[in-house]
Parts: C-alpha cells; sequence; structure tokens
C-alpha cells in the first residue's frame, strides 16, 4: 500500500473554514465520501491541520494501491460530490 501526500498552505484566515468543510464530509456527507474513495481507490485518508508560526497547513495523507491514477482521478472525476469538493477546494 502506497501514500500519498497532499500539502495545502493555507491562506490566512480561512482555517475556520477548512474546518467547517471537514466536519461536513466527516459527518453529512461522509457515505458519499467513503463511495468516492472506493471509487477511485483510497483506503484510509487522515488530515491534519497544523498551525505554524506565520501561516497554516493541511496535511492529508492518502492510502491507495496506485498513487498516480488516484491523483488523476481525483483531478477528473465528475460526479456530483467531486465537483463539490473541487468547487469547495478551489474556493478556499
Amino acid at each position: 500500500m502506497a501514500q500519498l501526500q497532499i500539502v495545502y498552505l493555507l491562506r490566512p484566515g480561512t482555517q475556520e473554514q477548512w474546518r467547517r468543510l471537514y466536519q461536513e464530509i466527516a459527518e453529512s456527507r461522509r457515505e458519499e465520501f467513503e463511495a468516492s474513495c472506493r471509487r477511485i481507490g483510497i483506503t484510509q485518508v487522515q488530515v491534519r491541520l497544523v498551525q505554524m508560526l506565520h501561516s497554516d497547513l493541511m496535511l492529508m495523507t492518502l492510502h491507495t494501491q496506485e498513487p498516480q491514477q488516484t491523483l488523476q482521478e481525483l483531478a477528473t472525476a465528475e460526479r456530483p460530490l467531486e465537483r463539490w469538493l473541487r468547487a469547495q477546494l478551489q474556493g478556499l
């Protein structure tokens, strides 16, 4: 099993918005998110927000067999959840 590490440098003042997005995915969109992960080969997701002196980072670890294929799917999938999630990420 391979790990795909994604690191986002959060814009100042957006940490609470990121927390709310994560909470929405973990609660009201959980089943849909888990099904999406299965479709694109992700077996486990870990997300951490790290506060640094002058900025915040979001560290995301995705466990998958095929990291390149997973990245391609994340970038191009057109199912409703993926489109919604991409729009949320672009807005933040």
